[in-house]
This record gives structure tokens, C-alpha cells and sequence, in this order.
């Protein structure tokens, strides 16, 4: 075996060398954006299941006055939901 012969071998080697750590480089960073991509749509929850009030800081309106006098102390607990929902729709 020559000179020439380790020369080309090696020069062989080394492409296949650059070649896998290319594939392994591309492999790595498809691998990071589908992490980064699952990170993003990931619930980490901190949302509450319950909506914000649709009216806020107006305080005591004639509107939660009618739904306080509206109160009947009879109501399934559908309708306490309801009664609930809108007390805190509208701020009272």
C-alpha cells in the first residue's frame, strides 16, 4: 500500500465522516423544531375553563339591581348557574 493509497482512504473516510455529521446535524435540529413546535401548542394550563365577564369595572348598575330583585329562592341549580353566570357578566 502506498502513500497515494492511505491518502485517498482517508480522503474517502473524511467525506464519509462530513456526510454523517450532517445527516446527524439535521437530524438534531429537525428533531429541536418539532420539540419547539410541541412546546408551543402545549397546554400548561393557567387558563381557566370559565370565561371572562363580557361587561367589566361598571359597577352597581341598575341592570344588577332588576337581577338581585329577580332572585327566587326556589330555583333549580340550572337556573342558579344562570342567575350566577350573568352576576358575573355583569360585574355585581
Amino acid at each position: 500500500m502506498t502513500i497515494e493509497d492511505v491518502a485517498e482512504k482517508a480522503d474517502v473516510w473524511s467525506e464519509a465522516i462530513k456526510k454523517i455529521v450532517k445527516a446527524i446535524t439535521a437530524a438534531g435540529v429537525a428533531l429541536a423544531v418539532a420539540v419547539g413546535g410541541l412546546l408551543a401548542w402545549w397546554p400548561f394550563g393557567g387558563q381557566d375553563d370559565v370565561p371572562p365577564a363580557l361587561i367589566q369595572n361598571t359597577g352597581y348598575t341598575a341592570q344588577c339591581s332588576q337581577l338581585y330583585s329577580a332572585i327566587d329562592h326556589t330555583w333549580t341549580e340550572s337556573q342558579w348557574s344562570v342567575w350566577e353566570q350573568l352576576r358575573n357578566d355583569l360585574d355585581c
